[in-house]
């Protein structure tokens, strides 16, 4: 007697689930979205819910272990990118979160990451789910262009997904799907009602929804930063990103070096410092403190935190009614103070001079504020953060701003500013 043939692991999946999709097709949300009256803060939660999701999906597909998951990594199109260009486009309109559906996006976040470890099997089941939402958002991309006015698709390019490429986007994914060993297929089908159920929640919490759900989260600014405080004054939290991006021109590194997602995170983190107005200084200083040194860990010197926190001076003092800044005001102050003991303003200055002439004329000028970056990361070695000018030199020397020659001539000017701070110091 031959064995049964065990079906592809897609029609497996889709034989198990279909019910699911029609109770989905009646939820508040979608019936609201057909018949035209979706509000503009359901459908922009959506999209920074699923950003945080998808961010994290395509996180854990690039580290895995599995070679079934990192298969996916080449199959999948960033449909985090699609989202992100349209948090952007609804941005100036600071649209709050409704918090408990950002709630449900983060928990599901910290399930993909604790699945991808107990029960990698599992994200196959979510990945079929999620990837399914592409053919169902191409369903409703009209719908979604009627309730909110959206011209040439500008807001709704997660609804367009991948427009004519949809359909041999679907054979390839299956494909890799169909891969899967029958043995895995029940975990599978568990990860899929369980991204169903996580889904159904949150939707649910889209709409209805009352006032007192909504609020803003680091979520709504930057999908990527997890949950943190920000301040919950509409006023503030706009003064707080106009000083992000005040800071960003100033510093061309931050988008030469961190483009897009840098951009996020500057706004989840200004407009965190912006929620510390109220605090006493001390615990001001203490939680800048501590960005501080993990900033410049990751590359971006103290003196960039320190200006960003004298533009958010700058602009919630703008604000009326008024807010206070006293502590805040305080706190730059001591930060100035600290860098200055370190080396001194004029010393800074005349170092900045001698890195202008020992680099490229052509570099200074698509890149002012290089010198400065420079002595800034050496002001963090001397105050015991040696990783910033690590990688600021590595950076440097692998996207070729700098030529081997110039690193040589740069880092002794370094060097020599060292050498003379220690000797001050030390009274020799």
């Amino acid at each position: 007697m031959k064995t049964p043939l065990t079906p592809p692991l897609v029609e497996h999946l889709r034989s198990a689930t279909w019910h699911r999709h029609e109770v989905f097709e009646r939820l508040p949300f979608v019936l609201a979205m057909i018949n035209g009256t979706l509000t503009l803060e359901s459908y922009v939660c959506q999209l920074r819910g699923f950003a945080s999701v998808l961010a994290t999906l395509e996180s854990v597909l690039a580290e895995s272990r599995s070679p079934l998951l990192k298969a996916f990594s080449p199959v999948l199109k960033s449909r985090f990118d699609l989202l992100c260009q349209d948090m952007s486009f609804f941005a100036p309109h600071m649209v709050p979160d409704i918090v408990p559906a950002i709630k449900v996006a983060l928990e599901l976040s910290r399930k993909i990451r604790r699945e991808v470890v107990a029960a990698p099997d599992k994200l196959l089941g979510y990945l079929y789910i999620l990837e399914g939402t592409t053919r169902g958002n191409q369903v409703h991309l009209p719908d979604i262009v009627r309730c909110f006015n959206l011209t040439d698709g500008v807001g709704a390019a997660f609804y367009r997904g991948y427009d004519g490429a949809t359909a041999s986007h679907g054979e390839e994914f299956s494909a890799v799907m169909n891969s899967a060993e029958p043995g895995a297929f029940s975990v599978v089908e568990q990860g899929a009602i369980e991204m169903y159920d996580a889904l159904e929640r949150f939707y649910g919490a889209l709409l209805p929804f009352g006032q007192g759900d909504l609020g803003y989260t680091a979520s709504s600014l930057n999908p990527e930063a997890g949950e943190h405080p920000v301040s919950q004054n509409r006023d503030i939290l706009a003064a707080a990103l106009r000083a992000g991006e005040q800071c960003r021109e100033e510093f061309s590194y931050y988008e030469k070096r961190y483009g897009e997602r840098g951009r996020r995170f500057t706004a989840s983190d200004v407009a965190w410092l912006a929620a510390l107005v109220d605090y006493s200084a001390e615990i001001i200083s203490s939680q800048v403190q501590w960005l501080g040194r993990m900033l410049s860990s990751r590359g971006m010197p103290f003196l960039l935190l320190e200006r960003q926190v004298q533009l958010l001076i700058e602009n919630i003092s703008r604000l009326k009614p008024p807010v206070q800044t006293v502590a805040l005001q305080h706190v730059v102050e001591n930060m100035r103070i600290e860098r200055c003991r370190t080396i001194s303003q004029d010393r800074f200055d005349e170092v900045c001079r001698e890195l202008d002439v020992s680099i490229s004329y052509s570099t200074i000028i698509e890149f002012s504020d290089l010198p400065a970056l420079l002595v800034a990361s050496q002001i963090d070695l001397l105050s015991g953060m040696p990783e910033c000018r690590a990688l600021l030199m590595d950076w440097l020397a692998e996207t070729a701003v700098l030529s081997p020659k110039e690193l040589c001539r740069v880092l002794a000017i370094l060097d020599s500013l060292f050498y003379k701070s220690s000797h001050m110091h030390t009274g020799g």
